[in-house]
């Protein structure tokens, strides 16, 4: 059968690499031991959700078959887990660069600072989505997960208030708080005083410049994707409500759970809603593959994360015998032994004046044959003709060629032919 999307198997591709490619930022992060605690936790949910997407959509790609109950289970939450880690990161990254900008610190004075800090990420970035994932989804879980064809597993709650200020709104109050408080403040002071960041950031090794300005775009990008996302599905569902007649406060347990059966959206169904209700769908969808190559863009390609990836390259190929490292460093060493101090072999008359022979005579200079026979030498005797100079240069160049010393030549006149 063909595939119910379009754009099969386009979706699948994308999220295979994305994933690939967190894989790898992490990888990197790890093996340097840099970490910082809001982009580790965005990437490495966003890689097991990616992961779920590519699988699903393949498994999916041609029905809306119910089936795999415990691996939806498992997807159909981490889809809440995600959905809510990604503005959470965003306000623990804004949060921390709001420190640095502060001039404050990189990191706390005291072990007890950075434990309570620790503690505030954690809640934020993981205590939180596990909670909205968990309890707060099961009161307002309508089904026990939706199979929509094409894409596979999602979860499901049913529209009401209390789903909009318990789930949905995690969603969009992280992002209005950084929008808020901390990215303007972030902004303002890192352009005001940038010069005072840069050599803050530049006397501490744990984070440069180059990388403020980074994990600032990644929060930005996360924004502008997050943010719109969150309104327009708000609105959406809000709208969708309304125009059915009902949006209630809650609708009630017995009325949500009596039903636990898996359903199976169609994608002819899916196609049969409003343009704005597609195009949230697919949004929805794409998001998680967007954000993570931008995340790759900003941390995947820098000069320490290639070395990285060099030394995993390294790690494994010498498992099978292969040492690039090894080769690499022959090569160099084959190189430091080539030398260059080779005399030449025939010297003439003209090439005297130019050569500047062995690094004990580098400032010898050579009367040439243009010049006059005659001249008055400190310490020595007078040259009486220029047939004793041509003599004196003739003999010259045959010891150069022979390789013999200088100083018997000018035996007794040392200074009667060079002029040092």
């Amino acid at each position: 059968m063909n595939a119910a999307d379009p754009t099969y198997p386009l979706y699948p591709i994308a999220s295979f690499l994305a994933a690939a490619m967190l894989l790898l930022v992490l990888l990197t992060s790890l093996i340097r031991q840099s970490w910082n605690l809001g982009v580790a936790l965005l990437c490495f949910w966003l890689c097991l959700n990616n992961l779920a997407g590519a699988v699903s959509a393949i498994i999916w790609s041609d029905n809306a078959e119910v089936k795999l109950f415990r691996y939806c289970d498992i997807v159909s939450h981490l889809y809440v887990i995600t959905c809510v880690t990604k503005p959470m990161a965003t306000l623990i990254i804004t949060r921390r660069l709001h420190i640095i900008a502060s001039l404050q610190s990189v990191d706390f004075p005291s072990r007890t600072a950075r434990r309570r800090d620790l503690c505030i990420e954690l809640i934020l970035g993981l205590g939180v989505p596990l909670l909205v994932a968990g309890p707060l989804y099961y009161i307002n879980q309508s089904n026990r997960f939706d199979v929509n064809e094409g894409f596979g597993c999602a979860n499901s709650q049913r529209t009401s208030v209390l789903e909009i200020l318990t789930i949905e709104s995690w969603t969009l109050v992280p992002p209005l708080i950084s929008i808020a408080f901390y990215y303007p403040r972030v902004v303002r002071t890192f352009y005001q005083q940038r010069r005072d960041i840069n050599s803050f950031l530049s006397s501490n090794n744990s984070i440069s410049c180059t990388n403020y300005l980074r994990i600032l775009i990644l929060a930005s990008i996360d924004i502008l994707l997050t943010l719109p996302t969150s309104i327009v599905t708000i609105v959406l569902r809000i709208t969708s409500a309304l125009e059915q007649g009902y949006l209630p406060f809650y609708w009630g347990w017995d009325a949500l759970h009596a039903d636990w059966t898996p359903t199976s959206v169609a994608y002819a169904e899916i196609m049969a809603g409003k343009t704005s209700s597609i195009a949230q769908y697919y949004y929805s969808y794409w998001t998680a593959p967007i954000l993570s190559f931008a995340i790759f863009g900003l941390f995947g390609l820098t000069p320490d994360a290639r070395a990285s990836y060099w030394r995993i390259i390294c790690a494994v190929g010498s498992r099978f015998g292969w040492n690039p490292s090894r080769h690499t460093h022959d090569a160099h060493t084959s190189l430091g032994e080539i030398h260059f101090n080779s005399r030449p072999q025939d010297v003439s008359l003209d090439d005297i004046e130019i050569w500047l022979g062995p690094p004990s005579l580098a400032n010898v200079y050579v009367p040439t044959l243009t010049e006059t026979t005659e001249r008055k030498l400190t310490g020595s005797a007078e040259l009486e003709s220029g047939s004793e100079s041509l003599d004196a240069l003739g003999q010259y160049c045959s010891n150069l060629r022979n390789g013999e010393h200088l100083e018997p030549i000018f035996a007794g006149t040392t200074d009667a032919a060079l002029k040092v």
